[in-house]
């Protein structure tokens, strides 16, 4: 009798569905920040280089100094929001945190929409920046908490797809609004990127709070409802059970050693996985992705692309290629591979498409001593170049892209993954604001060296990852055992 009673309740339990819709709309939601994030990149280099836009703002004596301030306190400022999430995303919660960045982005985009004159420009450029270095911590973090070990890859990507996604919708609106001749033609983009936000922040109000940050602030019967609701099952459903208990039972040890500073980022226990979450942040920033960025016209224009228009229409191509790439690894392999592969493949291969690079530039290429123009003498090294760009720009989204956003987001326990996140991506804003700005000074002086520098980069991250562990399928609460806890 009781063995029969034993298996009716084993029949009765439901199993976990294949497609948990409710983690992934949760993901995708919060995820339209990152498309906001990638927006303001694409658009703004098409915006910059609008004539009427320019007119309005600048004159040829100091277009080039206050063009590249907009550009900077952006970057510092988002710097600034990156190393303040920690506490920010602690004190009010991940969602919140996401919410709060969407209201400052919104400000900053609508004084930018105004655009009064270069003082009210400025300010938006501030304001944004900042909401846009929180907003790229906390979304991350969001995601790492609310997603199951075996797909949260997987969810934690979809930041950097959407991402990507967004920089190229940015490229092409700007393209297409050049071709209003009043000061709607940059106007619009500006527009369109404050609906989105608006659209974003409010959808986000109804999401989960993380269940992680719910426990860590007493409020437990609503973590599990969470869990309950993110899983499609009843609240006694043995995985809800078993995720609420394992989280529980670890937040409580973590509340016993006593408050959290970001010292403790530097203990043992710790210290291990800060250095390898710092590692992955500032290497991203040197696996030269910036060159490419925002300077990839110029690069192949150096090329022989001498119309521009055909060179930003070739950077708009890589954009395009690198989102298919995001799409793959998504999808097929952050999962299945695992981070550690996944980086080492895309270290060894950007590094030898960066060497191949800075040799044909060495071999192919003579500068007018006089005007300091770059010639390219053979058409082949130059459609080689623009191969090898593309590849670089296919395998940095298919890896590092992806893997530097899901790595720091997992690998630290909850006591301090909100400050380690921000220290990391804050990291990787620093060193590339100081890439960005001296990579003018480089190239003036050597081309092909550019490319040498950044291929042995790559080469260092890749000898670096060979050491670094696995996260593939583990909880966040069994990266205590992953980073050697007895």
């Amino acid at each position: 009798m009781n063995s029969k009673t034993e298996i009716k309740d084993e029949n009765s339990i439901p199993e976990l569905p294949r497609f948990r819709k409710a983690v992934y709309i949760s993901a995708i939601v919060a995820a339209v920040g990152g498309f906001i994030c990638g927006y303001d990149t694409g658009s703004i280099s098409g915006i910059l280089a609008m004539d009427i836009f320019n007119k309005k703002f600048f004159n040829e004596t100091n277009a080039e100094y206050l063009q590249g301030l907009l550009l900077a306190l952006f970057m510092m400022t988002a710097a600034l929001g990156s190393f303040t999430s920690g506490y920010i995303c602690d004190r009010l919660s991940r969602k919140y945190s996401i919410i709060l960045a969407s209201i400052l982005f919104c400000i900053g985009v609508l004084f930018q929409l105004i655009g009064a004159n270069f003082g009210l420009l400025l300010a938006g450029r501030l304001v944004g920046g900042f909401g846009s270095g929180l907003m790229g911590n906390a979304i991350p973090l969001y995601h790492s908490e609310i997603a199951p070990p075996d797909i949260r890859g997987r969810l934690i990507s979809f930041f950097t797809l959407m991402s990507t996604f967004g920089q190229v919708v940015g490229y092409f609106v700007t393209f297409g609004t050049s071709y209003i001749q009043n000061d709607w033609q940059w106007r619009a983009p500006w527009l369109i990127q404050f609906v989105v936000i608006i659209i974003s922040g409010g959808c986000v109000v109804v999401l989960p709070f993380s269940p992680r940050w719910l426990i860590d602030k007493g409020r437990n019967e609503e973590a599990l409802a969470v869990i309950s609701n993110l899983h499609q099952v009843p609240e006694d459903h043995p995985t809800v059970v078993s995720e609420y208990e394992s989280i529980l039972s670890q937040i409580e040890y973590e509340h016993s050693i006593g408050n959290r500073t970001y010292v403790e980022l530097f203990k043992k226990g710790n210290l291990k996985r800060t250095c390898t979450s710092f590692f992955i942040g500032i290497g991203t920033a040197f696996t030269g992705i910036n060159v490419i960025w925002y300077y990839s016209p110029s690069i192949f224009a150096n090329a022989g692309l001498n119309d521009t228009s055909v060179s930003i229409a070739t950077t708009g191509g890589s954009g395009l290629l690198s989102f298919v790439a995001s799409v793959v690894s998504l999808v097929w392999f952050i999962d299945r591979w695992g981070r550690r592969t996944i980086f080492l493949v895309g270290a060894a291969v950007m590094g030898i498409s960066m060497f191949i690079v800075g040799a044909l530039f060495q071999a192919f290429t003579y500068v007018d001593v006089e005007t300091y123009t770059v010639y390219m003498t053979n058409t082949n090294a130059r459609n080689t170049i623009i191969a090898f760009v593309y590849i670089f720009c296919a395998m940095f989204s298919f890896s590092w892209g992806i893997a530097s956003y899901v790595y720091p987001a997992e690998v630290f326990n909850m006591r301090t993954r909100a400050k380690g996140v921000a220290m990391t991506y804050g990291l990787n804003w620093a060193f590339s604001i100081l890439i960005t700005y001296c990579l003018p000074l480089f190239l003036a002086h050597t081309v092909s060296g550019v490319f040498f520098f950044f291929g042995a980069c790559c080469i260092v991250c890749f000898i670096g990852c060979v050491f670094i562990p696995e996260t593939k399928g583990k909880t966040l609460e069994e990266m205590e055992y992953v980073f050697g806890a007895k």
